[in-house]
């Protein structure tokens, strides 16, 4: 990796708005093309959409009918973030699978779709297939090879979080955006209110709007305009790895039709519900029934098995003016520059996935290029994440297999996850983190299958120790709160006695108590 470049003091300063993976992405871009780069997150880094899908780093495959150029940006993009970041990425490779009630000539316009988008996909046995998945449907009638992976976002997240600032650039995360300056049809500040209390201004020579489903609010503050339509989607969480591979129906996209290996679990999903308001995470009953009955033909023994949580995200796709009723809206990003709307210096990009974070970063770092006159190239696709050489991709099994060898030596605080405390130490001396939630996401502490009801109160007291002043007992009853939330409606038999086992440990034994904003309405109590 070439040695950081921080900007100059004269440098151009840009504000990029949302910390997802597509505003890290761009804040990345700018600061190596030599801006002066400030991120500004509302909560952690990668807490929003960027961490609420199914985990697959796609290959394109599954647009290879429906939008082949999308198709192939994804499977560009795929490559590239496999090269400049392995460290999150496991390559699982994909399947897709024809069942009997799939459209029984959809399997040759995958073929020729993925042909024309340079998506390797290989005709396996359907026989050879079900043996080796054996969880799924024994009626497999054709199956396709492809470079699917699943990707830890949130490792990707902070890379370039971390690379950002190597170059000079700055984040403020738990901060919200409360208004723009606006002077002769240029905007020249950005005001936000950090969770504290306090209050800060950020000059701005340009501001890039990359909030995610949030977008079309934080253009509203600057009197710009964007246009969304924001979609949930449910995912159901099962308690094992049910399959080596990310599997998908052969089919046009639709709902419940992907299966997705990532750490110790597997994710299901996805629902689709269009929705007017983008904190619209809450997962209904009817949801998880809606889930279980979709996931059925592909996995048969689905409500037997162990459904540990569910969670949703809301994608926000950008409608294009005069888009006609009920066709399905393009997949792919769009960059809005807001100078059209008298805006000067001010940009928004939405739409397109975490897969392709990179290609919209540097679509719409090109355009704010050109509007401060900066003459430099994008250079991310080339440019490492890595500080220092890595073993290889993202390997779950790894931590399980560094346990064995080093037996009672290596002093766990995550069974499920096989996380050790050395790497819980390494990550609070290094100050970047000080909440319980903000570790759980980095290292995946509290992801398996007891859902945090051990490995909580661990992490809290290593907490307490490197923080004395963090209201300890406040983050572990939050912690619970956000576990509660996912796991409660999809509890039943033997998995209902584990949670009430693991209330009982945070309510009974350690005194804690629910924050009741976080659950649903019904369940506050």
């Amino acid at each position: 990796m070439p040695s950081p470049s921080p900007a100059s003091v004269d440098a151009p300063r840009v504000v990029v708005i949302g910390g997802g993976a597509t505003g890290c992405g761009v804040a990345r871009d700018l600061a190596l093309r030599g801006c002066s780069v400030t991120l500004i997150e509302y909560g952690d880094l990668g807490s929003g959409t960027s961490s609420r899908f199914h985990g697959m780093l796609q290959s394109g495959a599954r647009y290879a009918v429906s939008d082949p150029s999308y198709a192939a940006e994804c499977m560009r993009e795929r490559r590239t973030i496999a090269r400049i970041a392995p460290s999150t990425v496991e390559e699982t490779g994909g399947l897709f699978v024809s069942l009997p009630e799939d459209p029984a000539d959809f399997a040759e316009a995958f073929r020729h779709g993925c042909r024309a988008a340079e998506i390797p996909a290989e005709a396996l046995d359907p026989d050879a297939v079900m043996a080796e998945e054996t969880s799924i449907s024994r009626n497999v009638r054709q199956a396709f090879a492809v470079p699917d992976a699943t990707v830890h976002a949130w490792r990707l997240v902070n890379l370039l979080a971390d690379d950002l600032r190597r170059r000079g650039g700055s984040v403020l995360t738990r901060s919200q955006v409360s208004g723009f300056e606006i002077a002769a049809g240029h905007v020249t500040a950005v005001r936000y209110a950090a969770r504290n209390g306090s209050e800060g201004r950020l000059e701005a020579d340009a501001v890039v709007n990359a909030a995610g489903p949030w977008s079309a609010r934080v253009a509203a503050l600057a009197g710009g305009r964007v246009s969304l339509q924001l979609t949930k989607g449910a995912i159901l969480v099962l308690g094992h790895r049910l399959v080596a591979k990310a599997i998908n129906r052969c089919r046009p996209p639709s709902s419940h039709d992907i299966m997705v290996p990532t750490g110790t679990v597997s994710l299901f999903g996805t629902t689709s519900e269009v929705v007017g308001d983008p904190d619209t995470t809450l997962v209904r009953p009817a949801e998880i029934q809606e889930l279980l009955e979709g996931a059925a033909p592909l996995i048969p023994g689905v409500r037997a098995l162990r459904a540990l949580r569910a969670w949703a995200g809301v994608r926000p796709l950008v409608k294009p003016e005069h888009w006609p009723e009920g066709k399905p809206l393009p997949r792919r990003h769009a960059v809005i520059n807001h100078g059209e709307q008298g805006i000067q210096g001010f940009f928004s990009v939405s739409g397109g996935s975490l897969t392709t974070h990179r290609s919209m970063a540097e679509d719409v770092a090109n355009q704010v290029c050109r509007h401060l006159g900066i003459n430099q190239p994008c250079t991310t696709a080339t440019t490492s994440l890595e500080v220092e050489t890595v073993a290889g991709p993202w390997r779950p099994v790894q931590g399980f297999q560094e346990v064995e060898r080093a037996g009672e030596a290596r002093k766990l605080l995550c069974e499920c996850e096989a996380v050790d405390q050395a790497a819980v130490a390494e990550l609070l001396q290094n100050g970047a983190v000080r909440h319980l939630h903000d570790v759980r996401r980095r290292l995946r502490v509290g992801f398996g299958p007891c859902q945090g009801s051990f490995c909580g109160a661990r992490l809290a007291e290593m907490l307490a120790a490197h923080h004395p002043d963090l209201a300890t007992e406040e983050e572990l009853g939050r912690f619970w709160s956000e576990r509660l939330k996912g796991a409660v409606r999809t509890t039943w038999g033997e998995q209902a006695r584990q949670m009430l086992l693991s209330d009982v440990v945070y309510r009974g034994t350690l005194g804690l108590r629910l924050d009741q904003a976080v659950l649903p309405r019904e369940e506050r109590r």
